[in-house]
Order: C-alpha cells, then structure tokens, then sequence
C-alpha cells in the first residue's frame, strides 16, 4: 500500500550513480516502505509497493536468483546482500546491490531493514578493468613482452605468464636467479651474469638482446631489461624488469640484410648497366657493367655531375629526356649514338622522388646482328627453296602460313594450297588426330615453350597418308609473347618402314624368318614368369643337325642355306602355332613347348612324341636345287617348370642332353638326365657353398702368404693366395673354386675380403722391424679390376685399414690389363698416386702387345711358374726366361721368377739378370705368423 516519506528518509537527491537508499519490509504482509533516494533507483513515482511489484523490476534474466536468495535468507534468518540488474520503467538497466538486516521486537522476526546502491558505474569500471587486464595478457601474448622481478630477501625471481610461455615453463615458475641465467645459451650466459651482477651491486641498468634455449631445447632471442628496486633506506633490495621475444625480429633483420646483400648482388650481376642521380645529376650508385661501359671506375664517378663528367652528352637526346622525365615525372626510353666511345646505347630512365634511375646497355652489336638476321632472313628463303624437307612459316600476329616449294614434290600440293590461315595445315591432318594436335602446337605456344615437336599422319594430295615428323620453333618477343614459328615437316614414310624392317631383324632370322636367340630369350622369360603364376610343365628342344659342315663343305654355303630353310618350314609343321621354334645359330634350332600336363610322366610322354615327330620329319628327304640329301638330327629334351631357374642354364642343360644324343649315335633324343644332373648339382652345390662361405669369410677364408726372396738371399716380400678350409669338404682347391667364383661373378665379393685382410696382416708387420719392409702382392681378377669402383674400394680399404699402399702391390695378368687399356692406365695411375705398386702376373702365358706395356705403369714382370720348369733342360724355355728378364731391364722393371723348386733353376735366373724368386726352394705358402721365420740365404 502507499507510503507516507518518513521523516528519517534521506532527502531526494535524483537517480545518481553510487547514490543509497533506504527499505524496509514488513514481514506480515511483504509491503515494502521505500526512500525517494530508493524510488529514484528503481524509476518509481510515490505509491505502494509491494515484493512481488518489486520483483517485477529485476531483469528475467536474474529474477529467480534473486527470489531464491531473498526467501532463503527470510527462512534461515540471515543478512541479506545480494547484487542484480534491474530494468526501469522507463526500459533502461541498471546495477544495484541490495543488502538488509532482520529486526526482532520480542523474538519475533517482524520486518527486514536494509539499504540499496546504484552501482551501475562500479560494474562498468569493473568490466572495463577486466577488459583491460585480458587486453593486456593479450597485447603481451601478442607482442611476447613480460615482466619480472627479483626480491633479494627471498632469492627468487618471480615470472610473469608470458615470460614463463616464453621459457616453455609452467605459470607460476619462481626460478632462482643461477637457474634463469641457465635457461640463456652459453655464450650468453656470463655477459647477462655480469649485467645482473652489476646491477645489484651498483644499480647499473640493462637492455642487452641475448639468445635463449627454451625448456624444449628450442632457440629464440629475447631482450632483456633491468633496473634495480631500492628500499626505503636507499639500498638494492632486488630487480625488476622486462623480457620480449624478439626471435621473429632478428629474422625479419636478417632476411631485410640477406634481401639488401641479394638485391647488391642482382644489381651486380645484371647485364645491363645500372646507375642512379640525384636531382641535382650527381651519380649516387653505378654497377659493375656501368662501370665497364662509362670506362670509368665507380669511385671517380659517385658524387660527381653527369654532364660534368660526359660533357658530349649536354644538348643531345639524352639530356633533353631526362629533364623530360623529371619535369614531366615519367619514364623514358630512348636510343643514343654517343660520339666519343663510338657506341650506341638503349637507355630507359625512371623518375622517382630521389631522382632518376637509369638502365642502358650497349646495342651496337645488336643492332648490327639485326641487320645479320635480315641478310638471314633472306637466306632463309634461299635454303628453304633447297632443301627437301617442307619448310614452313606461320606468322601468329596474322595467321599467315607461308611453305617452301618442296610442298609438292613430297605431299602433292601447290604453294597456293598452304598459302593463307594455319587451317591451311590442320585441315589435312588424319581426322583421328588432328585435335590432338591442334592442342599439342597450342599448349607449346600458351606454355611458354621455346620448341614444339610432334609425329602424326598427314594427308597427302592424292589421298595417301603419310607419317611425318613436325619440329616447329616458337620466337617470343621481348615480352614473352609468341609472334611467330618457324619448321620443318619430314616425311617419315620410308624411314618407319625401315625401322620397322629393322626391328623384324632383331628379332628375327633373315634367313629362316624364325624367330632369334634374342627372341627365344625373351618367351623362355614369359615361360618361366608364368611358372611363377601357376603350376605348369614347358619343353626346350635343342635341335643340331648331323653333319651338317660335311653338307657345306661339298655343296657349298647355297646349298647348306636351302637346307636350312627346309628345316625351318618341318620344324614349324610338327608345334602349334602357339609354340616357339627359333634358330639358334648355324644349324641349331630350339623349340619351346608351353603348358603341357602339370603331370610329370605324362608331359615326359608328350615331349617324347613331338621329338619322334620331329625326327620323323626331319629324316625325309630334302630336294636341294638338283641335289637329293638325306639327313639325321640330334635333339636334347628338358621339361621345367620352375619359375626361379636361369635360361643360360635351361639351355645348357637342353643343350648337354643334345650331346648325350649324339654321343648315342646321332638321329635320336635324349632327354636331360640324373647324370647331367649330378654334374651340374655338384657344381650348384659348390657354388652355394661358395655363396655360404662368403658370407661369414673370416670362418672359412684363410689367407697364406708365400715368401719372395731377392738375390740376396733377403724376404723382400710375399704373395698373399687365399685358401678356403670347407666344414665339410676340407682343404678345396683354388683351381676348384677360383673359376668357378670368376665365372659367377662371386670374386668380387672374395677379392673385397683378400685385399681387406693383405692390408690388416701388412699395418700388424708394419709394427715389428723384422717384418716392417714386406711388400705383400695380392693378384686381382679382370672383372675386380675392370669393376668401376675399383679405385675407390682399395683406396678406402687401405685408409679403414691403416697400412702403408707403399707396401702393397696388385699382380694383374695380361688379359685384364688389355681388355680396356684406356680405362687400365687410368686406374692404375690413380693408385699408383697414393704410393700402390702393380705386378704384370703370369707374363708369357698371354698375348702382349709390347706397344701397350710400354704405356703401363707396372713396377714388376713376373715369369710363369711354365717357363721355370724346364728352363735348364728345355732351350726354349730358357730363351723366354732370358728374352722377359731382358724385357722387364729394358723397360725399367724388377723381373720375379714364380715356381722356382731348384737352386740351380734360382742360380740360372740371378745369373740372366733376375731380381726375386719364389716357391718351394724357399717355403710355400704359409700362414701369416710363421713369415718372419723365412730365411733362405743363396
């Protein structure tokens, strides 16, 4: 109900921000008395009130809050202090907080005393300091700045949130200051000591840039900042300061200098000639060509006046377009004859706010090689009126073609037929390409190309097609824009036809028209690929004929070809179209029979009866011009099915089987049998143990060395033999396993292992000075020597190892050394740089060209183990040894002996002239350690 203001109430003094008022509520009835101060709050005008008129002010939002705190607090008896908005009559809002005491008159709660304040203006400024305090974070976040402060008393340094992020440490990180100064990269660290040291001891401030490594080892830069804190009686009580991210910084600085030292450099480097004015003329940069063409040095030039310095320049074109392009603030460009350099120049000029930037260069050659082109041009024409090929030129700014007069001799068109748009040429491509085409020319020209080449059909004049190769070159101007191409068309008819001729060749036998060896190659490839898909059988026939050299030598190479021919045309007659019968050289043929019964017994039957056919056919008789000829052949079976075998063994095996058929008396077959089998298993076995051996080399490799003694009786050197001590088969042979490593190529592998362990045992004599002089010889193989890395493996191999090459020496025979002269006098010559000596091995044995070893770089001959034999009772023998000791003085080279077993065969060789034996005279070879043993005086 209404109320009467009271005479207690406050006057009014209107709805002010911050301003209180007054309250009360009767508990009985909830009428609420209010103050004018309280109504001017909430907008109302003097009437009765009651709570849940009141309520009706307090914004939706925060209605129920409010009830729910104001009933709880009648209900519990407690102190009322809440804080809402509110919503005027008049509609605007405002923030109030109400807060009221319980009044009791005899224990009874009766009413509810309290006061409100507008504090409208309190949240703004709260927001408003919130606001700030998040922009703050953000704008420190932004700019990675932070604060910090050090206090003496507590030892600690207090980080602020961005400082930590800039650590990558939690907030709230309180390092000690030894701890921060830890987290600076090392060379930082003790400046930023000192600084921080100085700074509490004499209050010296600090702005230094420092490097930072972060707690997860990343790198940045930061600025640091300190001043010192004093206390109230003047002394230091700690530290405070700033600390920023500056990593992006120092990276735009350093990028800004690379761009400046780049752009010097591109202005440098320019072939034009660069320079700048003023705007009083005076030169204030020139580059390096500016220079070269002014032929003045920059440092004579930079300051002065151009029209100072270049004084004919003053009233020619030149001097009135610069004053043009600074008066009227545009560029020029322009052409000038200067006088005294006898040069003529294209110049272009930019005006800016600093003066002009100009650019020249010298275009008397140019102008002069545009007048070459022109006499060019015409020569052109000249050649195209020449040459067979149809010459054409296509104008892109008009599209206008133009053809040389060989258009109708080669496609049957008159000049008039091509004479007008490129249609003229697209309309007479083949229909099925001529779209690909078109696009193909199109795409070169918007692509930037420089070329367009392509082959397609082109239609002739009377309908015949032609294929032809079309090269076209794009001329581009100076803006890139392509203004017009200039080609050739070549009739490429006769040529494909031969290519394809050709290719027939190569894979066919001129002669029998059946396919090649490489042919055969190739589907025994297929065959075996489809092994490898699914389970099946093929056959390999290797056919020889009998006697055949018999039937050439007395009827003549004519004859022999008829015949082959004939066999040919039988062999084809007796397979499928399917199957392949090829020659294979001379009077060899081989068939290939594929997919027959996966069953063993059943294709063995079914090879068998093809080869009967084929020995029936070929039994017939064949009419040779007007000779009659009966012949036989020889043929070898062998079934395979396994897609991991190797065709050079396929057809060896084909092959032994052939053999076993002529052995049996010629006109048969054989098929490949367990015999042959065994043979070849027992070499497939060996090789694998080889394979095997090579991979654990220093369980089952050993290295002797067989001793090499001067003429006076000292242990000059060795040669290191490999030896190979099998699990199970005992001492092999190295004429066992040695050809057999050659042949496989496995003597790379096993060259590797005996050059690396000669150059081990050499750095373990090197430490003893009984053995420290030895010279160890290790022979290297052709396909080791010949290997393109060779030089590179023994070199590494000598530097892992640690031996002096001066002490080691590669034994070569004759037929290495003249498969690729050229390539052996280049790595040699490159070993024998890093001090490696050679030894020619075996001399005699081979074919020497004397001319070639006089090219080689060798140190040493050594006479075959054959010519030592027999020397003292075989006049030949003794002869070559005489004639290669005089071979080796003459050319400067030490001469050894190998397979010396007699004093008097070693006395026979000193006597000729020889530097050094071995063999059994002195010692065989032995294991490393029983070496220095060696003694064998004359």
């Amino acid at each position: 109900m209404p109320q009467d203001p009271r005479s207690d109430d406050p006057p009014s003094i209107g709805a002010l921000p911050g301003q209180f008022g007054f309250w009360e509520m009767d508990l009985r009835d909830m009428a609420l008395t209010l103050s004018d101060a309280t109504r001017a709050i909430f907008g109302l005008v003097p009437a009765a009130c009651r709570f849940d008129d009141f309520m009706q002010l307090v914004h939706p939002d925060e209605r129920r809050q409010v009830r729910d705190t104001v009933q709880a607090a009648l209900r519990e008896g407690t102190r009322l202090d809440v804080e809402y908005r509110i919503v005027r009559p008049a509609g605007d809002e405002r923030h109030v907080r109400a807060r009221g005491e319980l009044l009791r008159v005899d224990g009874v709660r009766t009413h509810y005393l309290g006061t409100v304040e507008d504090v409208t203006e309190q949240v703004r400024r709260r927001r408003e300091a919130q606001l700030n305090a998040r922009l703050l974070r953000m704008a420190s976040a932004v700019a990675h700045i932070g604060g910090w402060t050090y206090d003496r008393a507590q030892g600690r340094v207090i980080w602020s949130d961005e400082v930590c992020r800039i650590h990558e440490m939690p907030v709230g990180t309180t390092p000690t200051v030894e701890e921060a100064i830890g987290y600076f990269a090392p060379e930082s660290q003790g400046k930023l000591r000192r600084m921080v040291d100085a700074c509490l001891r004499d209050g010296k401030p600090y702005d230094e840039e420092l490097r930072l490594v972060t707690a997860s080892g990343r790198s940045v830069w930061v600025r640091s900042i300190a001043e010192a804190v004093h206390g109230t009686d003047g002394t230091i009580t700690g530290l405070q300061g700033a600390f920023q991210d500056i990593s992006d910084r120092r990276a735009a600085e350093h990028r800004a200098a690379r761009m400046a030292e780049q752009l010097a450099a591109t202005f440098e480097s320019i072939t034009d000639a660069f320079y700048t004015l003023d705007r009083e003329w005076r030169f204030t940069y020139l580059n390096r060509e500016a220079e070269r063409l002014f032929k003045r040095p920059r440092a004579q030039l930079l300051g002065k006046v151009l029209w100072d310095e270049f004084a004919a320049l003053k009233g020619q074109i030149g001097y009135c377009e610069f004053h043009r392009a600074l008066r009227e603030n545009r560029t020029v460009v322009f052409e000038e004859y200067y006088a005294p350099y006898q040069t003529l120049s294209e110049v272009r000029a930019y005006p800016s706010d600093e003066g002009l930037t100009v650019y020249f260069r010298d275009v008397t050659e140019a102008r002069a090689i545009e007048e070459s082109l022109r006499i060019s041009e015409e020569r052109f024409r000249t050649i195209a009126r020449a040459t067979t090929d149809v010459v054409w030129d296509w104008n892109l700014e008009d599209d206008s073609l133009w053809t040389s007069d060989s258009i109708e001799a080669v496609f049957g068109y008159t000049i008039a037929d091509f004479t007008g748009p490129i249609r003229a040429w697209s309309d007479h491509i083949h229909p099925d390409e001529r779209a690909r085409v078109v696009a193909h020319i199109r795409s070169a020209i918007e692509g930037g190309e420089d070329q367009w080449i392509d082959e397609y059909r082109f239609l002739r004049k009377d309908g015949s097609i032609a294929l032809v190769l079309d090269r076209g070159y794009i001329i581009r101007d100076a803006c890139g824009r392509a203004t017009r191409m200039i080609g050739a068309m070549v009739d490429l008819t006769e040529r494909r036809q031969a290519e394809r001729r050709i290719e027939y060749l190569a894979y066919y036998d001129v002669l029998t028209q059946l396919p090649n060896r490489q042919l055969l190659m190739d589907r025994l490839q297929r065959a075996l690929a489809n092994c490898a898909q699914s389970p099946r059988t093929n056959a390999l026939f290797f056919i020889d004929l009998d006697n055949f050299k018999s039937l050439n030598d007395t009827l003549g190479h004519a004859v022999g070809d008829h015949l082959l021919k004939q066999v040919a045309q039988r062999l084809s007659g007796c397979v499928s179209h399917h199957d392949t019968v090829a020659r294979f050289g001379g009077d060899e043929y081989v068939v290939l029979i594929e997919d027959m019964s996966a069953d063993p017994e059943r294709a063995c039957a079914q090879a068998r009866a093809v080869g009967e056919r084929m020995l029936m056919t070929l039994r017939q008789p064949y009419q040779l011009d007007q000779y009659s000829h009966y012949g036989t052949a020889s043929i070898g079976v062998l079934l395979f099915g396994d897609s991991g075998e190797d065709i050079g063994e396929l057809l060896k095996r084909a092959d032994m089987a052939m053999y076993e058929a002529k052995g049996a008396g010629r006109g048969t077959l054989r098929f490949f049998n367990p015999g042959m089998q065994a043979a070849l298993s027992a070499r497939m076995a060996l090789e694998n143990d080889l394979r095997q051996a090579l991979r654990q080399c220093d369980c089952e490799f050993e290295l002797h060395y067989q001793p090499q003694i001067d003429r006076h009786g000292r242990l000059t050197g060795v040669e290191a033999l490999v030896r190979w001590r099998h699990p199970r088969r005992g001492m092999v042979s190295p004429a066992e396993f040695m050809p057999l490593a050659e042949e496989t190529g496995l003597v790379l592998a096993l060259g590797e292992w005996v050059l690396r362990k000669a150059c081990e045992q050499l750095l373990s004599w090197s430490a003893s000075p009984e053995t420290a002089a030895i010279e160890v010889a290790v022979n290297v193989s052709a396909r080791q020597f010949h290997h393109p890395r060779f030089v590179d493996q023994v070199l590494g191999i000598v530097a892992a190892a640690g031996s002096d090459p001066r002490r080691l020496k590669l034994e070569l025979t004759e037929t290495s050394v003249l498969e690729d002269v050229e390539d052996t006098i280049a790595k040699m010559r490159a070993l024998k740089a890093h001090g490696v000596s050679f030894a020619l091995d075996d001399f005699g044995t081979g074919y020497s060209s004397l001319a070639y070893l006089r090219q080689l770089p060798l140190d040493m001959l050594k006479i075959d183990r054959s010519f030592v034999l027999d020397l003292l009772t075989n006049q030949n023998d003794a002869a070559i040894a005489r004639t290669i000791i005089a071979l080796g003085r003459s050319l400067g080279l030490r001469v050894l002996a190998e397979g010396v077993e007699t004093a008097a065969q070693r006395d026979f060789l000193f006597a000729h002239g020889c530097d050094a034996y071995q063999g059994y005279l002195c010692a065989p070879a032995l294991p490393a350690d029983a070496v220095p043993a060696v003694t064998c005086m004359q």
